[in-house]
């Protein structure tokens, strides 16, 4: 029976895992749970994980470094049950047989269903006419629409954007999607029409969700161009990076009034105290809380250590070759 070493810290262990799962872990290995006070450090891990051959760790946990690979013959496998796995690649891994998982699939599950409640809160206006009512007696409010009536512009085919298309298509409605690595008979398969033009995509939406990574190729993708294409009352959501908008040029946008924005990060973030953000009665603005610790990030590492140990692969295996691609 292999061993695995739990190296997540107290109260994040219990965020991420039910007890149930737990139990189902015992079931597949021997478990050393790590039981300190706060954070475990690196020198740390490289003890307690000495003997095992699977690790799961998570946000402000130990990760796969040099010292705690070569510390460690027997480890095979490392299950992030967080997202992005970038910072555990380097020459140490070259050759080690060290599977690296992300439980990104999971965690791109609640990202999706805010996306998707942000939408239509947003197409709704819900808030808008809720505030109103704090008032006095509001009447309908003409320009609320329903998901099935729009044109929603997804931004990204990630693991995210994928799951936002698949969530919105039995809404009806029209979903477009850019994506330079995506071609138009698999985004016909997602249910989504491909644009390669991202000024097309907003002129023609009437909702944008971005579900994209920051990278050079992303930076700003947003701009003033971008945003002038919209239309007025159009509704803006980004869970994906700050970085990837034009933060000024946004704040200019949203100060004329012309559409809604849902905002769950920034750039810089979090946002300064004195941003327009955090005052404008025309955007939502949250804590980076759409991809938060939850249970079925858990249950992803479970299973990713059950089919890893019966001969299968875990659901996101990240290897060098993608991480230029990945959040």
């Amino acid at each position: 029976m292999p061993t695995i070493g739990i190296v997540v810290h107290e109260p994040l262990r219990s965020q991420l895992f039910s007890v149930g799962d737990l139990e189902r872990l015992g079931r597949l290995a021997r478990v050393k749970i790590y039981e300190g006070a706060g954070p475990m450090g690196q020198k740390e891990a490289a003890t307690f994980l000495a003997d095992c051959d699977a690790a799961i760790g998570s946000w402000g946990t130990p990760w796969p470094s040099g010292a705690v690979v070569s510390a460690c013959p027997s480890l095979r496998l490392w299950v992030h049950a967080a997202g992005s796995v970038k910072r555990m690649f380097g020459p140490h891994l070259a050759g080690r047989g060290l599977t690296i998982a992300s439980c990104a699939p999971a965690i791109a599950e609640n990202v999706a269903e805010m996306t998707l409640g942000c939408l239509i809160v947003g197409l709704k206006r819900i808030l808008e006419n809720a505030a109103a009512n704090r008032l006095g007696i509001a009447g309908k409010v003409p320009n609320a629409r329903a998901v099935g009536g729009c044109t929603i512009g997804v931004i990204g085919a990630s693991q995210v954007g994928r799951r936002v298309i698949r969530n919105l298509r039995p809404l009806g409605g029209r979903i477009l999607l850019f994506d330079p690595f995506v071609r138009p008979a698999e985004a016909a398969e997602l249910g989504a029409e491909l644009r390669d033009d991202l000024v097309a995509l907003c002129r023609e939406s009437d909702a944008i969700t971005l579900h994209t990574p920051l990278l050079p190729a992303t930076t700003r993708m947003i701009g003033p161009t971008q945003l002038a294409a919209l239309r007025d009352d159009a509704v803006i959501v980004n869970t994906s990076r700050g970085g990837c908008v034009d933060e000024p040029a946004l704040i200019t946008e949203l100060e004329k009034g012309r559409f809604f924005a849902f905002l769950d990060v920034t750039d810089p973030e979090p946002a300064a105290p004195d941003s327009p953000l955090r005052r404008l009665p025309n955007v939502v603005l949250t804590s980076h809380i759409a991809g938060g610790p939850d249970h079925k990030i858990g249950r992803q590492a479970v299973d990713d250590v059950e089919a890893f140990f019966s001969g299968r692969s875990p659901a996101m295996v990240v290897t060098a070759d993608m991480l230029d691609r990945l959040a």
